[in-house]
């Protein structure tokens, strides 16, 4: 039953590290957009591109992650 309960824990917190690793990606595209938008308002980046490059940073965290 231990074993069971110890690989359940490590499921768990392998799924919720994805998670964790794409909302801070999100978070940190969210905050230069508003700061871009600050300094430059007409040359705002769009938001499709920005949540193609929040993906690939949170693909390339993950697998720096998990080449440990």
């Amino acid at each position: 039953m231990s074993t069971t309960s110890v690989v359940t824990a490590e499921l768990v917190t392998y799924r919720y590290e994805g998670l964790d690793v794409a909302g801070h990606a999100i978070g940190t595209c969210w905050a230069v957009l508003k700061i871009r938008k600050a300094i430059n308002p007409k040359s705002v980046a769009l938001p499709s591109s920005l949540a193609k490059s929040a993906v690939k940073l949170a693909a390339a965290e993950m697998k720096s992650k998990h080449a440990k």
